[in-house]
C-alpha cells in the first residue's frame, strides 16, 4: 500500500537498500510531522522532521462518509485493517494520502547543508517502515489519530445501521397525488356528524370509579351523583 510513498521517497534519491552511516533511535508520528532522533556516535544525536501538511475538517468529514457508505472498508478499518484502496476516497476528494515530493518539508539540526542530508534519509526509510508496519500512522500524520477516526467511523456506521428503513418513511403528497380521491368520498367536512355515547355510558363510567371517601351528612358522593347521572344520560 506504501508503493506511491517509496516512489516519492525515490524521487529524492531514497531507497530501501541504502544505508546510512547513523540509526534512527525513536520515531514519533503525530499530526503534520514524524519527528525521530538519529544517533550518528555514542555522543551525537541530531534530531530530524519530516513534516507533512494535515486535512482540514472538511476533507475528514467527505472521507469517512464515504468511507462509511462502503460496508467493506467499514468492516475492514474497525477490525484494524487498512484496505489497499484506501486512497481512492482521498482521490475522490482531490488530495494524496500519501505525500507527494513538494508536500515533505525536511529538517534536521546536523549542520550540512544537504537535503536530505544522512540523518533524514535514515528518518524517512524509518517512517516508510512505520507506515508499513501500521498504516494508520499515514492518518495520523494526515490529522486523524486511530483512535479518533476508528470512533468516527464506528458512530457513523452504527448510526446507520440503526436507522429505520427509507421505505418506512411516510409518502411524500406528490407521491399520493394520483390515487388520492380514489380513496373514497371524504364525507361533508363542513358538517362534522354528531357523535352520540350509547345510552348509560356516563352511568357506567361512574361504576367504574373507586369508591369515594367523601361523604355529605353520611352520604356516599358517589350515591349523591347517580342520579345526576341518570338524568343525564335519559336513563331512570
Amino acid at each position: 500500500m506504501t508503493d506511491r510513498f517509496r516512489r516519492t521517497l525515490g524521487e529524492l534519491g531514497v531507497h530501501k537498500g541504502l544505508v546510512p552511516p547513523c540509526r534512527v533511535d525513536s520515531l514519533a508520528v503525530g499530526p503534520g510531522a514524524a519527528i525521530a532522533q538519529v544517533r550518528v556516535t555514542r555522543q551525537r544525536c541530531y534530531e530530524v522532521r519530516i513534516g507533512l501538511p494535515t486535512f482540514g475538517k472538511q476533507v475528514w468529514t467527505a472521507v469517512t462518509a464515504a468511507v462509511v457508505e462502503d460496508e467493506v472498508t467499514t468492516a475492514a478499518l474497525l477490525d484494524g485493517r487498512v484496505p489497499d484502496d484506501i486512497e481512492r476516497f482521498f482521490a475522490a476528494e482531490q488530495v494524496p494520502l500519501f505525500p507527494e515530493t513538494r508536500e515533505l518539508s525536511l529538517d534536521c539540526t546536523c549542520p550540512g547543508t544537504k537535503v536530505p542530508c544522512d540523518h533524514l534519509v535514515a528518518g524517512l526509510i524509518a517512517l516508510v517502515d512505520e507506515t508499513d508496519g501500521d498504516p494508520f500512522a499515514m492518518f495520523a500524520l494526515r490529522g486523524r489519530d486511530r483512535t479518533t477516526l476508528l470512533e468516527e467511523i464506528g458512530r457513523q456506521a452504527g448510526a446507520r445501521i440503526t436507522a429505520p428503513p427509507t421505505d418506512a418513511e411516510t409518502p411524500g403528497l406528490a407521491e399520493v397525488m394520483d390515487d388520492f380521491f380514489d380513496w373514497g368520498p371524504a364525507g361533508d367536512i363542513t358538517r362534522p356528524a354528531k357523535r352520540q355515547p350509547p345510552a348509560g355510558a356516563a352511568l357506567g363510567l361512574l361504576g367504574e370509579v373507586p369508591p369515594l371517601a367523601a361523604t355529605v351528612d353520611g352520604t356516599s358522593v358517589t350515591e349523591l351523583l347517580r342520579p345526576l347521572y341518570r338524568a343525564l344520560t335519559g336513563r331512570e
